[in-house]
């Protein structure tokens, strides 16, 4: 079958796990992008293992991995860092939530990759950002959300404790920030400006989501500023 859609011809090395970089992956595929996704043999992504399944599929995986071809590869080996660069000579696009400094290690970090393919988009999601105190922290979307603010707006008035939103909001905020920031990566490829490296924090991403409203009370500091409930 013939892809279509606005990124038909546009291929995706998709590295990612869970959901903050498959879901935004996945949107990629749905617009018509060839998306492979990687996986390391045996556990390969542990959304394959959680939650209701049938016939060894889950359900969570399927909602973040739709239209996506799938294989295999031990990074570890010599032969399958050999089938990782061939998958990446003409990628267009690489999508990575590895720890920041994980696929350096390997030989494919951003100059690596850049170095072979100098057009390539490459993506990195992180919790904190590529530095600083908590860049190599294993992040989970609760602990994003209450370091982003996320949980302080949804304070109980009758307990006063924060509460935590009930859905992974954090990891799929950060998903479509993602989708967003390739697309116009490719577009300004297109205006000559080659490849990139597009680094986003669910951090980031987050407090970007909440800020345009739960920012409305603190975003104008002068004494004469008019202070009213918010909404």
């Amino acid at each position: 079958m013939t892809a279509t859609g606005p990124l038909a011809g546009v291929k995706v090395v998709d590295m990612s796990v869970m959901i903050s970089g498959p879901l935004s992956a996945m949107m990629l595929a749905d617009q018509g992008a060839d998306v492979v996704k990687v996986e390391s043999p045996g556990i390969g992504d542990m959304m394959r293992f959680l939650g209701s399944s049938k016939n060894g599929m889950t359900g969570i995986f399927a909602l973040n991995n739709r239209g996506k071809r799938s294989i295999g590869i031990n990074l570890k080996s010599e032969r399958g860092r050999e089938i990782l660069h061939a998958l990446l000579a003409d990628a267009d696009v690489l999508i990575q939530n590895f720890r920041p400094g994980a696929l350096q290690k390997l030989g494919f970090g951003y100059d690596d990759v850049r170095a072979a393919n100098p057009g390539n988009v490459y993506v990195s999601i992180s919790g904190f950002g590529p530095d600083g105190p908590r860049s190599g922290q294993r992040v989970y979307d609760n602990v994003i959300q209450a370091a982003s603010g996320l949980a302080s707006v949804q304070t109980d008035r009758a307990t006063g404790r924060p509460q935590i939103f009930r859905t992974l909001v954090c990891d799929k905020v950060t998903s479509y920030t993602v989708a967003q920031a390739v697309t116009a990566a490719l577009f300004a490829r297109e205006r000559g400006a080659g490849g990139q490296h597009v680094e986003v924090s669910m951090l980031d991403a987050a407090i970007a989501f909440m800020w345009p409203d739960s920012a409305m009370d603190v975003a104008l500091l002068d004494d004469d500023a008019v202070r009213t409930p918010t909404i």
